[in-house]
């Protein structure tokens, strides 16, 4: 299974070259494809250092939710688009070919035995997923939010539209005819 993180951190590095070619192109998404250049390289490290705790039986126990508990407040960044497949499409066909190997790589049994072991590992790859317009992996699929229990109120019954003194429907049936001619005798 070693030749897995392999694969994947080789694909992930050149797809990073690809970007990097990328930027030396076109200026218009420099900062943007930047940050993803740099996001790639960590997320690759990330999962290697994962993997290899995870061989080694060393990975540390999940912490406990802290869902509901304030947050200290973050510097302001830069965010990433929120469209599915961005980078795929600002960039050339060559991120969509390494795009293309990664989504083969994820679909393969020994992959998904490890993500099933490993569940941490989805918060590195769902993101990077979602910039390429991959389909996420069934084993790191996020829950589906519940929905909304409480029924909303119904509307109240809406008032007939008039406008001026007709009714829509009058208006709709109006058919104009001839225009009748002035009559001379009448003031």
């Amino acid at each position: 299974m070693t030749n897995l993180v392999t694969l994947f951190c080789a694909i992930l590095t050149d797809l990073r070259a690809k970007i990097g070619a990328h930027l030396g192109r076109d200026r218009t998404y420099q900062a943007i494809l930047t940050q993803a250049w740099a996001r790639i390289g960590r997320t690759a490290q990330r999962f290697q250092r994962l993997y290899d705790r995870w061989q080694n039986g060393t990975l540390p126990e999940p912490r406990p939710s802290r869902a509901g508990q304030p947050r200290p407040a973050r510097p302001a960044r830069a965010y990433f688009p929120r469209r599915r497949a961005w980078l795929a499409t600002t960039t050339d066909h060559h991120v969509r070919g390494h795009a293309s190997q990664l989504a083969h790589l994820l679909a393969r049994p020994d992959f998904g035995d490890f993500l099933a072991a490993v569940p941490r590992a989805g918060r590195l790859l769902r993101p990077l997923c979602h910039m390429l317009g991959i389909d996420v992996p069934a084993p790191i699929l996020r829950p589906a939010k519940p929905r909304n229990p409480c029924p909303r109120p119904e509307p109240p019954p809406a008032a007939p539209a008039r406008h001026g003194k007709y009714t829509p429907a009058q208006i709709r049936r109006y058919r104009p005819g001839r225009i009748p001619k002035p009559n001379p005798n009448a003031s």
